[in-house]
């Protein structure tokens, strides 16, 4: 893992690069199309990191800030083979510092069931209300999770 870095994307390749790494882990399978990503609405300010191995991107999220002090975490996605690797937790852990040193006090997101137990052993827990429920995601079996996790300032 220790030639793995991370951060900002920063130029329109990698932005696509990125765009296409989400469409094919998460919404391709379902059967998605592949500008899905576009009919998103971010109404905030928006963060998107990139893990790479030398110039092969292996991961890749998306977060917005929603308030002052909180970022959702919209969208993470590591590529196949790249999995159990702590890809995901780098660009989690990249998120939490960065918007930390932004004042940020909150990470949210709407986890799949799937996730869960990944966000669980990065600090997240349930948060309250109550999650979406998508048509769709529910024929493939997919529920959702509301989860949080507060940041101490630095």
């Amino acid at each position: 893992m220790s030639s793995t870095t991370t951060g900002t994307v920063e130029c329109l390749e990698d932005s696509e690069r990125l765009d296409e790494l989400l469409w094919q882990v998460l919404w391709r399978p379902l059967g998605l199309p592949r500008n899905i990503r576009s009919s998103f609405q971010l109404d905030g300010e928006s963060i998107e990191l990139v893990a790479k191995d030398e110039e092969r991107i292996t991961g890749g999220l998306v977060a917005v800030w929603t308030r002052d002090t909180e970022v959702e975490l919209r969208h993470l996605a590591v590529a196949p083979g790249n999995h159990n690797r702590g890809t995901g937790r780098l660009l989690v852990e990249r998120l939490v510092d960065m918007v930390r040193r932004k004042g940020c006090r909150r990470v949210h997101t709407i986890a799949r069931h799937t996730s869960s137990a990944f966000f669980r052993k990065l600090g997240f827990c349930t948060a309250p209300g109550i999650p979406p429920d998508h048509p769709h995601f529910r024929r493939h079996g997919i529920v959702f999770e509301l989860m949080e996790k507060h940041i101490e300032p630095e």
